[in-house]
């Protein structure tokens, strides 16, 4: 009976001192020296690795966060994990936020993910990406597809944005237009007007502060087309004034790809659509048709045909004289 006794308070002894946290003293601390200090550390520590708890084996500290649009955020990798069939989509950026810079994505087994990027999907996954753009990533299965998340990838000076919208579970924090105190609604700011803006936002879950710093240029580039009349025709080459050199030109005629010359012409005949974008992303776009026409080109072949028909001619004239003769 003693001996019944004596195992059974020890099995309870045993048991309690499994669910009671173990405080660490610098006796039973590992001489880690990562991520805290050794010798001056108590809390609990894990009855494993002899580590703090949420600590490492790295000595890094792993510090996960519930965010309102259903991902959870890591504070080691500062990457936002969406979950995914039976794995995860990790992103650098949260859904929803607009972003100067790359953003870099990772993907956990048994994920099927596709990214797009306006509206064009990749055909591989992409790590890291940093074209503009509004991209969008899709899990799919056999029967259906859903929508994980959304972001954006602006230029530094950019007209493409109207309006700047909070991600889900955000506030803002400090918003300048040119240096002062900007006024927003409860989760949008306007950006119609041109500017400088500095908008600062926090997660409300991780404390994570954000900054998108921009300047926003709304005025379309300033390109002329001389030589085209108020119906969209020419009667001869039109010049394409008012390039900047951060301009990209697109040029097509009658449907095919072509260019300006050196002097900024175009003077084949036939029907153009000429688009001119700016560093901002603003465009023109111009549809016109230049007529049929005599240039130097014309001149000389008609020159030439004339030339030849004319020896022609005489060629003809003199066989038949030949012959009478003979």
């Amino acid at each position: 009976m003693k001996k019944y006794i004596i195992t059974t308070t020890a099995f309870i002894i045993s048991v309690i001192a499994m669910g009671v946290p173990v405080c660490a003293t610098e006796d039973v601390l590992p001489d880690y020296d990562k991520g805290y200090d050794v010798y001056s550390y108590s809390g609990e520590i894990d009855i494993f690795t002899g580590l703090p708890i949420g600590l490492g084996l790295d000595g890094e500290v792993e510090e996960t966060y519930k965010i309102s649009d259903g991902s959870n955020y890591s504070a080691t990798s500062d990457m936002y994990s969406y979950p995914v069939g039976e794995g995860t989509f990790n992103c650098s950026v949260a859904d929803g936020m607009i972003v100067t810079g790359s953003v870099n994505m990772s993907l956990t087994e048994c994920s099927n993910i596709d990214v797009y990027l306006d509206g064009k999907k990749f055909d591989y996954f992409p790590e890291t990406v940093s074209e503009t753009g509004s991209y969008s990533v899709i899990h799919w299965t056999d029967n259906s597809s859903v929508q994980v998340m959304t972001f954006k990838i602006v230029n530094k000076v950019t007209g493409t944005l109207s309006q700047f919208v909070l991600p889900s579970g955000f506030a803002f924090k400090d918003v300048l237009k040119d240096g002062v105190n900007y006024p927003t609604g409860l989760n949008t700011v306007d950006l119609i007007e041109e500017g400088d803006y500095s908008i600062g936002y926090v997660c409300i879950d991780n404390m994570k502060e954000y900054v998108l710093e921009i300047t926003v240029d709304h005025t379309p580039p300033a390109v002329e087309f001389i030589g085209v009349d108020e119906n969209d025709k020419a009667k001869g080459p039109v010049t394409v004034t008012g390039i900047e050199d951060t301009d990209r030109v697109y040029v097509y005629r009658d449907g095919e790809e072509t260019h300006l010359n050196y002097e900024g012409k175009l003077t084949e005949s036939g029907r153009y659509r000429v688009v001119v974008t700016d560093i901002a992303g603003n465009t023109v776009e111009k549809n016109f048709t230049i007529l049929i026409y005599l240039n130097v080109k014309s001149i000389v072949f008609l020159a030439i045909l004339l030339v030849g028909i004319i020896a022609l001619g005489i060629a003809l004239y003199v066989s038949r004289k030949r012959l009478r003769v003979r």
